[in-house]
């Protein structure tokens, strides 16, 4: 009788445990889905911390607590250049236990994956000792990201082949981190192509960035820095914008009636460039951050380049070899990091829409050549498809060519 009333005590307390477990990852995650004035990521991380003790080895969990850490220390990129460094090795290390416990995160993914969160974390770090004037700190920064898994072996190989395809003394515009803190690593960790400017064109929005660019000189701003700090948005209409003999539309992206302070800061960097240095696009952009000029870009399929000359593009030899160099990275893929099957996936869809141009302009033998290359070094046997309406749009293809 003993036994069974022991064990109904220890049934009820696991019970009480699990509900107690539940309630605490349910109120860390719910500070995420709040209005950004309201999320307050101190009591996520209070809330995410408890949870963690009573199931330490729970995956969602630990990533919600990297994350809520992350946040703490900073919440967007107005915050990279106060980050703290305590705060930066307790967000790593959740990301670091989950891929020890499970190579292949399958929770909820907030934006990144915990290897792409590894590298975005250091990167933003050493980002931050950059500012600071403190090279050698940035340095440390990101070795110490790679040796805790971040900045993986595909994503710098990525990268290299982004930084190999602009010109001499080209501006690089990046968006997002697994463009711009591998390129960042490249760059300082390599010293590779350090010729290219490289500009993200999310962070022109902070009032940090732009002086961080003109202090440096890395890129040149039509305005001055006190010009720089004062702009916060400017009423806008459609209207023509020329710069030298290029003439094109921009359109307000915010609600329509408004250009925004990152947008205003980067058709400075344009007038100020004057097309003295060439400038490339990384691939993915929303065409919104693009200031309308996704119309006048030519893909040099690691990055896209603004074709202000209308000069000709690659030939369809070069495109061929150099897509099937990019196809065969899947060597180096990380098949646990959605976000690096997802980069890969992408670099796919890309040559689909290729395929679906040649399709639209009856080039059949063209959109034919390019699904072979992709049967046979992109093929969903070698790499299986992570967006299921890619493999869709693949067999729809397919078919139009038979």
């Amino acid at each position: 009788m003993k036994l069974i009333v022991i064990f109904l005590l220890l049934l009820s307390t696991s019970s009480a445990q699990t509900e107690t477990f539940d309630a605490l990852l349910k109120s860390g995650k719910a500070e995420f889905t709040k209005d950004f004035d309201q999320q307050d990521f101190s009591r996520a991380v209070e809330y995410l911390e408890r949870a963690v003790e009573l199931m330490p080895e729970h995956t969602e969990a630990l990533y919600y607590l990297g994350y809520a850490y992350s946040r703490l220390n900073s919440k967007d990129a107005r915050g990279t250049i106060d980050m703290r460094l305590d705060l930066v090795l307790a967000s790593s290390a959740q990301f670091e236990k989950i891929n020890a416990l499970t190579p292949k995160y399958t929770g909820e993914i907030i934006a990144l994956d915990p290897y792409s969160k590894i590298t975005a974390e250091w990167g933003s770090m050493a980002m931050c000792y950059a500012y600071h004037n403190n090279p050698d700190s940035a340095l440390w920064a990101f070795r110490e990201g790679k040796k805790r898994g971040g900045f993986g072996d595909f994503i710098l190989e990525a990268n290299r082949k982004v930084l190999g395809a602009c010109s001499k003394e080209a501006i690089l515009i990046t968006s997002g981190d697994n463009f711009t803190m591998p390129l960042w690593y490249l760059q300082q960790v390599e010293g590779l192509r350090k010729d290219v400017a490289v500009v993200n064109v999310d962070m022109l929005s902070t009032l940090w960035y732009p002086a961080f660019l003109t202090r440096q000189q890395i890129v040149a701003f039509d305005a001055s820095d006190e010009e720089l700090e004062s702009w916060e948005y400017t009423e806008w209409t459609d209207s023509l914008a020329t710069i030298e003999d290029f003439t094109w539309t921009v359109e307000p992206g915010y609600y329509q009636h408004f250009l925004m302070r990152g947008e205003m800061v980067f058709m400075s960097l344009l007038k100020a460039n004057k097309f003295q240095r060439d400038l490339f696009f990384t691939t993915g952009f929303y065409e919104l951050n693009r200031l309308g000029l996704g119309d006048y870009l030519s893909s040099r399929v690691h990055v896209d380049f603004l074709n202000h000359t209308a000069a000709p593009g690659l030939s369809h030899s070069a495109y061929m070899t150099m897509f099937k160099d990019l196809l065969q990275m899947e060597a180096l893929l990380n098949r646990n990091s959605s976000s690096e099957m997802m980069l890969y996936d992408n670099f796919r869809f890309t040559l689909l829409r290729q395929v679906a141009e040649n399709i639209s302009d009856k080039d059949t033998k063209t959109a034919k050549e390019l699904m072979a290359l992709l049967d046979t070094y992109g093929n969903e046997a070698l790499v299986p498809y992570s967006v299921e309406s890619y493999r869709g749009y693949r067999n729809k293809l397919r078919s139009k060519l038979k």
